[in-house]
């Protein structure tokens, strides 16, 4: 009886094929959908699995890295701050960190720090080779541990524990829509099922097929209705709409997946990577690559929170970011988009519709010309404040979802809180920077350091203290600086030393201390106050450097700057100063002074023929014989060169009485100088050799009294009084009177004229002939003239050696020698003047210039004159100095074509020696012997051995200064051939002697 029942049913499904067909398409469509669903659901279910296992794996490795340095050094504070950063994260059940032994050093739940893992897990993780590994996983827990790892040691271990809430929520709210969506499906095909079993059979197998192969995975099939309404037909749409929600469920979940990938890779990377802009841009183009986006780019506001500078971009090559430009601000345009509303509400902001949003509108061309569609801004925090953003583009619509947007701003946390870890690495490098800086310094630094406690007990010194005071640290550690007193500081001074160091804080001073080995030396010390908090005196800190080198130095400078080093007498400035000095006290006692100005005669030849040493010499040698004629109150000092200045004081109240006791020192002085000198210097073999010098000086001596002349004053006129004494012969002694003031500032008058001359260009060249035998002109003599404005004709020998002593001789003698030349190359084209010569007279100083030789050849270049007829005439003078110089030169020009004439021969110290190895082609017989010739033997002689020396050289002669047809009558007899003088022509401009030369040819 009990069968009844159920044979009843079977005879009622078996009686109706509909019904048949409708149980059985029903239970197989069934059975392949929850087939399906739980095949879906399982591989949710894993892959769920192994995304959250990875993401604790980079979360344990990430707290392993950022640790490290705060496990090795045993910083709870700092490991607690970044294992606190993690505690915000999604599905976080727990982090905490161990130490070899088990200990919790710092963990999300603050009871458990300090105390011992005991479960079973963590007991075996302790054995376990410290490597990356999984612990539990389970439907509710996975837990992960890490190795903390400091330079290939293991000192603990990171674990990350997340809880499987989330994923078996998802699962649970998938499986329920999965059974409602089948339940609902069921219903139709069964109802369906009863009208189609009858008519579409062949559907029905279709069914099936579609059904198989979405079994398989395929998603890209779709069930065919035939364009029939039946239950079958809707069986096919729901079927359809079953694969299309599945579909855009995978869709989001490879979106969501790809977003997970993108992350854990994110979170490696702000593991390994330390470098900000490196991470940045590391980052940026992840999120773009792995999860398919346009761009992606991180930003911070500027300095006064106005603007956005881009810091990392995924592609900074794409137009629309080099054309976006982004504020912070409300009232400004720029700052209405999601970037400016994300920053100032510290909140994602989304939209998924970016082009239709009227607060894009500004970007709205640029985007579309990259296909951009929607946008998500996410702000990024730094101590705990807004600083920045990282924004995401898609090419799609409604791109963002939920789940998507938890992700990436979870992603924004873990930037932010790297941020913040970078920017507690960079402080943390920096403070070791500067402790270790500060260590340096204080061991390396030259200058001595104490550091004493607010009681002045020494707590620690460095190395250059011991070096300078000799004491060892231990010798002084819980002493006081006192160690170091010399007794030379009484104690107002240090009273009022630490009554300044507590009211400004400070006190630097030189000070005598006392070494070791009770050795005093200076030094300068500066001590600091150092305060807490709170105002209070914590340390002293002294510093010292011993100053007795910077002593000696300053003694030494004081040496230089007022005594001259070669002889260590007084220099200028100490006598200006003691002068000043003399001339107040004689203002006071009434008594005369006197200032005497001496120069060592012919002091220059020694220089030049014996050399600077042996003149060194013979200035220490006069500085001494100098100093032991004069009384110890008087000053003997050396002006420069071969000057020397006495200053007598206090002489006596009467003129007269004054200089006789100047005269008698002035002697004395005199007799002293010109006494032998025994010189040294070393022969060719470096054996001392001894030489006996003779010398003396000129004196030149002026009174003082009271401060009517200054000091400057008194030095010139004893000057001048001295180059009047070289006049009157040398070694004598000159005093100063008004005359010779005049005739000094006549001289300087004259220097400021010729100065003018020069610019105003006031000179002009006269040319007097020079003839033969017969009278034939045979060439010139260039002469220079001086037309005053107002004085009319300058005499040559007023002013030529003025212009010597000046240097102005270098510019007058270049223009003369350029006017010659041109001169000489217009006489070229001339038939008249082609065939004359011109003759230059040239300085021993224009001469002895180095690029004299170079710059006579380029004016033969720029005039293109012979040099065959260029003549130039030297004195015997301009030989002597460096003779051998001087020949070089001589054979370089005759070189040239260039022909000599000694000027004056015979009035100057001839050297027949000389004149034999100079290149001469002429020599002149001097005005003075031709003028008296007729009357003077003497004349007449020097003029006939003149001639006779010229023939026997074979070096013509020519007289100068014939004035008489005597003159001319008597030369001729004596044999000389040339001539010159106003009995042939005066010197005259060029015109006028061109027209002579003209009148002369015809």
């Amino acid at each position: 009886m009990s069968n009844c029942p159920r044979l009843g049913f079977r005879h009622w499904i078996r009686a109706s094929l509909k019904r048949q067909l409708a149980i059985a398409f029903g239970s197989v469509a069934l059975t392949a959908m929850l087939g399906l669903a739980g095949l879906l659901l399982r591989q949710q279910w894993h892959f769920l699995d192994e995304a959250n296992i990875r993401r604790a794996m980079a979360l344990a490795n990430g707290l392993a890295r950022s640790g490290e340095s705060w496990v090795l050094a045993n910083d709870l504070v700092g490991l607690d701050e970044i294992v606190r950063g993690y505690a915000d994260m999604p599905s976080l059940e727990r982090i905490f960190v161990l130490d070899p032994s088990g200990k919790v050093l710092a963990s999300t739940k603050p009871g458990e720090v300090g105390r011992y893992v005991s479960d079973a897990v963590s007991l075996e993780l302790l054995t376990q080779v410290p490597q990356t590994r999984v612990v539990i996983v389970s439907s509710n827990l996975i837990d992960v541990a890490a190795p903390v790892m400091v330079e290939q040691r293991h000192v603990g271990w990171a674990r990350v524990e997340l809880n499987q809430h989330d994923t078996k929520a998802s699962l649970r709210a998938l499986a329920v829509n999965h059974f409602e969506f089948i339940a609902i499906t069921s219903l139709v095909l069964m109802a369906s099922s009863l009208w189609l079993g009858q008519r579409m059979s062949d559907r029905l197998r279709q069914l099936g097929g579609v059904a198989q192969r979405i079994a398989d995975g395929e998603r890209s099939v779709r069930a065919a209705n035939g364009g029939a309404a039946d239950e079958i037909g809707h069986l096919a749409d729901n079927v359809n709409h079953m694969l299309d929600t599945i579909s855009r469920s995978e869709q989001d979940l490879g979106k969501l997946n790809r977003v997970y990938a993108a992350w854990t890779e994110c979170v490696n990377t702000i593991a390994r990577e330390p470098r900000e802009s490196v991470l940045l841009e590391r980052l940026c183009r992840i999120l773009a690559e792995t999860i398919g986006l346009r761009l992606v780019f991180i930003g911070f506001t500027d300095v006064g929170g106005d603007w956005v500078d881009i810091a990392a971009a995924s592609d900074w090559d794409m137009s629309f970011l080099k054309a976006l430009k982004v504020s912070a601000r409300a009232d400004r345009l720029e700052g209405q988009g999601s970037w400016g509303r994300a920053l100032r509400s510290r909140h994602p902001e989304i939209l998924n519709d970016f082009q239709s949003s009227p607060s894009t509108e500004l970007w709205h061309a640029a985007a579309a010309a990259e296909s951009i569609r929607s946008v998500a801004t996410f702000p990024l925090s730094r101590g705990g404040k807004v600083v920045g953003g990282i924004a995401v583009y898609s090419v799609e619509l409604d791109f963002f979802n939920a789940d998507m947007i938890a992700l990436l701003n979870g992603l924004s946390l873990d930037i932010s809180l790297a941020l913040d870890n970078i920017d507690r690495e960079t402080l943390r490098r920096q403070t070791e920077t500067e402790l270790r800086l500060a260590a340096s310094v204080f061991e390396n630094s030259q200058e001595g350091i104490i550091i004493t406690d607010a009681e002045q007990v020494i707590i620690r010194v460095n190395s250059s203290f011991s070096s300078l005071s000799g004491y060892s640290a231990e010798e002084v550690l819980g002493q006081t600086p006192r160690i170091l007193a010399s007794g030379r500081q009484d104690r107002l001074f240090y009273q009022a030393m630490w009554e300044r160091i507590a009211t400004q804080g400070y006190w630097q001073g030189e000070i005598i201390n006392r070494r070791k080995s009770g050795e005093l030396f200076p030094e300068w010390l500066c001590i600091t106050r150092v305060l807490d908090a709170e105002g209070g005196v914590t340390h002293y800190v002294g510093t010292f450097v011993d100053i007795t080198d910077r002593k000696l130095d300053e003694e030494r400078i004081h040496k230089l700057a007022f005594y001259d080093p070669l002889t260590q007498l007084p220099n200028r400035r100490l006598l200006v100063e003691r002068l000043r000095q003399a001339l107040v006290e004689s203002q006071r006692s009434q008594l005369y002074g006197a200032l005497m100005f001496m120069d060592l005669d012919r002091f220059k030849i020694l220089n030049d023929t014996q050399g600077h040493d042996l003149g060194d010499q013979l200035l220490i040698e006069a500085g001494k014989r100098i100093t032991e004629c004069v009384r110890e109150q008087d000053t003997v000092s050396r002006l420069g060169g071969d000057e020397f200045v006495v200053m007598l004081e206090a002489l006596s109240e009467d003129q007269g009485s004054a200089i006789a006791i100047a005269q008698r020192i002035g002697d004395k002085l005199l007799a002293a100088l010109r006494q032998p000198y025994q010189l040294a210097r070393l022969d060719r073999e470096g054996l001392p050799v001894s030489v006996l010098h003779h010398s003396s000086a000129s004196i030149g001596m002026t009174l003082f009294r009271g401060t009517a002349v200054c000091g400057d004053d008194l030095l010139k006129q004893a000057d001048v009084a001295m180059y009047q004494a070289k006049q009157a012969g040398r070694n004598k002694l000159c005093a100063y009177n008004t005359q010779m003031q005049a005739h000094i500032n006549a001289r300087a008058v004259l220097e400021t004229e010729l100065r003018q001359a020069m610019q105003d260009r006031q000179f002009t060249l006269h040319y007097q002939v020079q003839v033969d035998v017969v009278g034939k002109i045979i060439g010139a003599e260039v002469l220079l003239r001086w037309r005053h404005p107002t004085r009319g004709w300058v005499a040559p020998d007023e002013f030529i050696p003025l212009a010597e002593e000046t240097g102005l001789i270098n510019e007058l003698g270049e223009w003369i020698l350029a006017e010659s030349c041109k001169t000489l190359a217009a006489w070229a084209q001339n038939p008249a003047t082609c065939g004359l010569t011109l003759a230059v007279n040239v300085s021993a100083k224009q001469f002895g210039q180095n690029h004299f030789v170079e710059q006579l050849t380029g004016l033969f270049e720029r005039f293109g004159c012979n040099p065959q007829q260029f003549k130039l005439e030297i004195t015997e003078s301009l030989v002597l100095g460096e003779a051998e110089e001087t020949i070089a030169v001589m054979h370089r020009l005759r070189n040239l074509g260039v022909s000599f004439a000694m000027d004056d021969f015979g009035t100057g110290y001839s050297s027949l020696a000389y004149l034999q190895r100079l290149p001469l082609s002429q020599l002149k017989i001097d005005r003075s012997f031709v003028r008296n010739s007729a009357t003077n033997n003497n004349d007449a002689a020097i003029i006939r051995t003149i001639l006779a020396l010229g023939e026997s050289l074979g070096i013509a002669v020519i007289a100068e200064g014939v004035e008489t047809e005597q003159q001319f009558a008597y030369l001729r007899t004596c044999g000389c051939h040339y001539f010159q003088g106003f009995l042939f022509g005066e010197p005259e401009a060029l015109p006028d002697f061109q027209r002579r030369i003209g009148r002369g040819s015809e």
